[in-house]
């Protein structure tokens, strides 16, 4: 949340927290320094970033993790990428916080989501992007019924009505510390998280409330 309020050009945005009902000091730290700070009774990230846009007033919706940083020019770069009008989404490039043995696969990571925004088949990371408002909603926001891959879902939705983009103005930098005992394997599952995607459209979702 620091590094929002330290962004470059941020005198039109506004810092919306939604906290998934966590019992430590987010919410009263959240307080000192966003704007709006709302709880979710849902613990899906896509139930959360959608309560966060419904709040929202402005044209431009903008998501980050709560263990994600943004570089001083993050904002700097949506906005000057949204001047474009055919652009209706934009995403950046993201690296560790923490010091890690194998920085390159953060790197590759990046390299292929360059690849794959040049060649209209996009699949972000939700942890930092941006939409256009307006095309946010016209395809309804984020999948709530998905458990894992709704920032894939989205990025192939979202092409559909508006052009994708990779500004590397968007740098971020998230935490790896869920993931620093298996750096490659994460790297891995990554990858073959995009690979069923593409050729199967597999998805995990979740249990219908008369399943449960």
């Amino acid at each position: 949340m620091v590094s929002l309020r330290k962004q470059e050009g941020n005198a039109n945005s506004e810092i919306i927290v939604v906290d998934g009902g966590s019992s430590d000091k987010t919410i009263s730290i959240a307080r000192k320094y966003a704007d709006k700070v709302v709880t979710s009774p849902e613990k899906s990230p896509s139930a959360q970033r959608n309560l966060g846009a419904k709040l929202a007033l402005g044209k431009v919706l903008a998501f980050i993790d709560a263990d994600t940083v943004a570089s001083e020019s993050w904002l700097q770069g949506i906005v000057e990428t949204f001047r474009n009008q055919d652009i209706a989404c934009v995403t950046g490039p993201l690296f560790p916080l923490e010091e890690i043995k194998r920085p390159y696969l953060y790197s590759l990571t990046n390299a292929l989501q360059k690849v794959l925004v040049r060649v209209n088949y996009p699949l972000f990371w939700g942890a930092s992007c941006a939409f256009r408002t307006e095309a946010f909603w016209k395809i309804e926001g984020f999948d709530e019924k998905l458990l894992t891959s709704e920032d894939h879902d989205i990025s192939l939705r979202i092409r559909r009505i508006g052009e994708v983009a990779f500004d590397d103005r968007m740098r971020a930098f998230t935490s790896h510390r869920k993931f620093l005992d298996r750096e490659e394997k994460a790297f891995f599952s990554y990858v073959t998280d995009i690979l069923k995607y593409f050729f199967f459209r597999k998805l995990r979702t979740r249990p219908r409330a008369d399943t449960m």
